[in-house]
């Protein structure tokens, strides 16, 4: 198991993989540069440990992609039951898009422009090789029981509206008004087994 090293970025700590901070020198009559490899999954391990410290009622997945040039980290978070966060608490978790993003598109000149600071740990190590892109989102991650059951409740909340008539009366027609059963095709075994639990 990969030895854990305690860094602190904006006030909140976290704790990383040793081998995230690494040296640099191009010069080998100088004494070389610390620095924290800001890589991709180490990124989706930051927010997730600042989601999960901060907000322990939320739910939270994290995950990251490396591809040929760049990397991306994506991050959902929701309510136990689905739902979405609300917008303050939204607004403080996204805001490690901008600390933890390596820049942005620029599609007036469709470029993608690297940041230009040169941020930091608050001890003063320096932070490089950001992922490219950080993303967000304020829903559950596709698949989950908590995915699921938001879909469940906003079918509930419908019912009775006309522009869901159709997927009702399927529903109610073909498969026993379970809409467990009617999304079942959408479901891997893992999540049907999951999600029978608290769908009906």
């Amino acid at each position: 198991m990969s030895k854990k090293v305690k860094i602190s970025i904006q006030g909140n700590e976290f704790l990383i993989p040793s081998e995230s901070i690494q040296t640099y020198t191009n010069n080998p009559h100088l004494n070389p540069e610390t620095y924290v490899y800001m890589r991709a999954k180490l990124c989706a391990s930051i927010i997730k440990q600042y989601v999960k410290k901060n907000f322990p009622n939320l739910k939270v997945w994290a995950s990251s992609d490396v591809y040929s040039g760049g990397s991306s980290v994506r991050v959902e978070v929701c309510n136990q039951d689905g739902s979405q966060v609300n917008p303050i608490d939204f607004e403080k978790i996204s805001n490690w898009k901008h600390i933890l993003q390596g820049g942005t598109f620029n599609g007036m000149i469709d470029m993608y422009e690297s940041r230009e600071d040169s941020p930091t740990t608050d001890a003063g190590t320096p932070m490089k090789y950001f992922p490219s892109y950080v993303f967000i989102d304020n829903k559950p991650k596709w698949g989950t029981v908590e995915y699921w059951v938001n879909q469940y409740n906003e079918y509930k909340e419908n019912i009775s509206n006309p522009d869901w008539s159709e997927m009702v009366n399927i529903i109610n027609n073909k498969f026993g008004g379970s809409f467990l059963e009617y999304n079942k095709t959408y479901m891997s075994k893992k999540e049907y087994d999951n999600c029978s639990k608290v769908l009906a």
